[in-house]
């Protein structure tokens, strides 16, 4: 957690002439409405203003005589001090601001929550996105931001803009730390991930090789950022350390996934041995090998006991199977 908190930037106290007002009660930056009217050319906004989705107008600009709210406030006042940061002299800083603050200030106050997770009994991490992304039915098209918001000082203190690396890194080494599960649970300890499993870093880097490109790779990876409570199953058979599976049809992960006519095999690490197989639909297997079925499975968090859901995209009926260890 200290890795993934080390991002907060140093306090400034300075005069800021491009601000309307300072809130000197809290250090909070407050922006001027006269900065609404700067022209916005970024490429946030590809969609008209006239533009209706499920019955409402997206992307209406806020109301000349409305204030941020106070998560935005203190997001705005973040972004602006790290940019004042960057630079000493004051001539490439108003430049600076210019180009990474005002141009894309609309962007910003645009921007709405899309999914928030505790990382401690202290911190938020929020994901913000556009009102298209928030509505779309693929949000991975969509630009997202990452921020870690402190509950009790009510302050921003890390900021990752669209498929920021910094924020890979601290995932890849520190990803237990993106689960805010009990640690009063024995059998929590078995959800195996890149950050306490060597089999689980090796399948991950071999993945990242395989990218064609570094930076898609890091988004898809940051797509599940933040996780959902209970996304991730505690039971033993996905511990990476006893078994080895096929990732792409059967993982911890609570997600739908493609369904094949063949059973998953789970492989013994220690032995090298098939320990055991699942299959999930009918039992004769299914006759329309040209339908597409997707499943889902439900494992005990520590009893040999499993339920397989298998679908298909036609409204036929759902074939549930349950799955015990004699």
């Amino acid at each position: 957690m200290e890795a993934l908190l080390s991002a907060s930037p140093s306090s400034m106290n300075c005069t800021m002439r491009h601000l309307s007002f300072l809130s000197r009660s809290t250090g909070d930056i407050a922006i001027g409405q006269e900065y609404l009217s700067i022209p916005d050319q970024s490429k946030l906004h590809q969609v008209p203003l006239d533009h209706v989705g499920n019955g409402q107008h997206h992307n209406s600009p806020i109301p000349f005589n409305s204030f941020l709210s106070g998560i935005k406030q203190r997001l705005l006042s973040f972004i602006y001090r790290r940019i004042w940061n960057e630079e000493t002299d004051q001539t490439p800083r108003i430049q600076c601001l210019k180009k990474k603050f005002f141009f894309h200030f609309q962007d910003y106050v645009d921007l709405i929550i899309w999914k928030v997770q505790f990382l401690d009994r202290r911190h938020l991490l929020i994901k913000f996105g556009s009102v298209d992304g928030g509505v779309s039915r693929n949000a991975d098209n969509h630009p997202a931001f990452f921020a870690v918001y402190n509950m009790e000082t009510t302050e921003i203190i890390a900021f990752y803009q669209n498929s920021p690396d910094e924020l890979y890194f601290l995932f890849e080494q520190f990803c237990d730390h993106f689960h805010a599960i009990s640690k009063n649970s024995l059998h929590m300890n078995f959800i195996s991930s890149h950050s306490n499993n060597i089999h689980a870093l090796e399948q991950l880097r071999c993945n990242k090789n395989k990218a064609n490109s570094f930076s898609q790779f890091v988004k898809k990876m940051l797509a599940s950022l933040p996780f959902s409570c209970q996304s991730q199953s505690p039971s033993p058979y996905f511990d990476q350390s006893l078994f080895r599976f096929d990732e792409k049809l059967i993982s911890a992960t609570d997600r739908h996934r493609q369904s094949t006519d063949h059973p998953i095999r789970f492989i013994s690490r220690q032995l090298n041995i098939l320990k055991f197989k699942i299959k999930p639909g009918p039992e004769g297997g299914s006759t329309d090998t040209r339908t597409k079925k997707i499943s889902s499975f439900h494992f005990h968090p520590f009893l040999p006991l499993a339920l397989s859901v298998q679908q298909t995209l036609f409204m036929q009926p759902a074939v549930v199977n349950i799955h015990f260890r004699r």
